[in-house]
């Protein structure tokens, strides 16, 4: 596909990403009421707090930074908030999660928040041009809610001066970039205030201005600052890319505080499927699944006037991208455990894995669907109890029935060449029956059984076994296996006496 701006399918190209007022976006970002007003934000200890950051609403009404709480509520109009750091931590992470959708190799600008500048290069295989992938990644963000400006070039600094100084979208063509920033105000270039004074009594005001200077006689006066700032100002000054390094796991994190508190779970689930559904968003653009799920609930303050912070953990035997799923087990989770006070923030914490696979053979019966099969132990999980699901493992000792339960999992089935002969199984009876035994001196000769009288054809046994002898649930028991006869059946099975009250009982019978 040919680029109409004369970029080559193989060209070097970046494109610059500038959120205008971030940190004030960061907090309308969650009350869209508030975008179209003048907005102030203070930052400090009280009663010393100063305006930190305005919108433009705000600087048309005459606010500005570092005036004092009480000049910024003196503007009829505005108003005025404290500066949320969580905030903006949460939107960087929507702008970067958004970011890495369009390109690998992102670098942050550190001296402008919510400025991001991708390498696009061979990108048009997948977005189109530069024109159409701008178009599309600001049709993304502005989805999440903010508000940003877009800059293509082949030149890293000029695109992200453009995106400073230009709203809407705009695409420097090849040997242009001169010509493109020559309108731009002197302040995108970010120089010291000495060096922007020495320009400004000069008169130069543009990047025109500065870029029309002599190169040689400018950096006889200023010195190589000059010359970077002349380079700049020509969009001519090299820049060696260094990528932000990838951290999933830090950026699996969402929080939400709420207005007012709630004691019932199912005004939450909007928020909580909204947050899912970020997490695996953030999740699925690495290739990657939910492998666990933490969620922190911040309660009301206790009586001692401190907030209580409940914690439970969700983890599904396999990693998981369905939201529906994920928010079903939160939504059971909770509500086998409820917390004890009112709910007053959410933040929900996810650890990532590999998404399972399993290649199912021709002819073997295609295994539960995970996610189904999830919510069905949750729900068990809820009415049973957590220690009546899962897997039964024996334990390492001569105890009959001596077994704990272990979360399940789910196993691959292999294809197996069934034995060619029957393994014998014994049925357990849970409860042992009682039984009549008559002897024929220490060994059992007849049976009596569900009112009916066995004749003893075979046995085999005493097997004593004993454990436990230090505590309160010490055991011991003889057991036989044998072969009865009542004319009509035969029944081969297992009985065992109890050499503490001498009485006999059917442990189970033999398949």
């Amino acid at each position: 596909m040919a680029d109409p701006n004369g970029m080559g399918k193989g060209a070097v190209m970046y494109a610059a990403l500038h959120t205008p007022d971030f940190n004030v976006q960061s907090l309308t970002q969650q009350r869209p009421e508030l975008r179209k007003k003048a907005v102030a934000l203070i930052d400090g200890e009280s009663p010393l707090e100063t305006v930190f950051a305005t919108n433009k609403q705000a600087r048309a009404l005459g606010i500005q930074e570092a005036m004092s709480r009480l000049q910024a509520e003196s503007f009829a109009g505005a108003t005025v908030l404290r500066r949320d750091r969580e905030r903006e931590e949460a939107g960087l992470i929507i702008l970067h999660t958004i970011l890495c959708c369009f390109s690998p190799r992102i670098e942050a600008i550190e001296a402008h928040p919510g400025t991001y500048v991708l390498d696009i290069q061979n990108m048009h295989r997948l977005f189109g041009d530069s024109a159409q992938l701008a178009n599309k990644l600001r049709r993304r963000v502005m989805a999440a809610g903010f508000l940003v400006n877009i800059a293509v070039s082949q030149n890293f600094h000029a695109a992200c001066c453009l995106a400073r100084g230009k709203a809407g979208i705009s695409v420097i063509p090849p040997q242009n970039e001169a010509k493109a920033l020559g309108a731009l105000p002197i302040s995108v270039l970010d120089p010291e205030p000495e060096q922007a004074e020495t320009l400004a009594s000069w008169g130069i005001r543009t990047l025109a201005e500065l870029a029309s200077l002599p190169e040689i006689d400018l950096v006889s006066r200023m010195g190589q600052s000059g010359k970077f700032l002349h380079a700049l100002a020509r969009g001519e000054w090299p820049h060696l890319m260094v990528p932000i390094e990838a951290d999933l796991e830090s950026r699996l994190i969402e929080k939400i505080e709420l207005d007012y508190p709630v004691e019932m779970l199912e005004p939450l689930l909007f928020l909580l499927a909204r947050m899912i559904d970020q997490l695996l968003k953030r999740a699925a653009s690495h290739s990657r699944a939910i492998a666990s799920l933490q969620v922190i609930l911040k309660l009301e303050r206790d009586a001692d006037g401190r907030f209580q912070v409940y914690r439970r953990v969700v983890r599904p035997a396999l990693p998981l991208q369905d939201q529906r799923t994920l928010l079903k087990l939160v939504q059971l989770d909770l509500e086998t455990h409820p917390p004890k006070a009112a709910i007053i923030g959410l933040e929900l914490r996810a650890q990532s894995a590999k998404p399972h696979r399993a290649q199912h053979g021709l002819f073997l019966p295609q295994s539960p669907e995970p996610g189904s099969l999830e919510v069905l132990l949750a729900r068990l999980r809820k009415l049973l109890g957590n220690e009546r699901v899962g897997s039964p493992e024996l334990l390492d000792e001569n105890r009959r029935d001596a077994f704990h339960m272990t979360p399940f999992s789910p196993l691959c089935t292999k294809l197996q060449q069934r034995p060619a002969s029957r393994s014998t199984a014994l049925r357990i009876y849970r409860p042992p029956q009682s039984i009549g035994v008559l002897l024929n001196g220490t060994a059992p000769e007849h049976v009596f059984w569900n009112g009916q009288k066995y004749v003893v054809v075979e046995h085999a046994g005493p097997w004593r076994l004993s454990g436990q002898w230090w505590s309160e649930s010490t055991w011991n028991g003889e057991q036989w296996d044998v072969k009865l006869e009542n004319g009509s059946s035969i029944q081969t099975c297992r009985i065992e006496r109890d050499p503490n009250s001498n009485c006999w009982c059917v442990q189970g019978t033999y398949d």
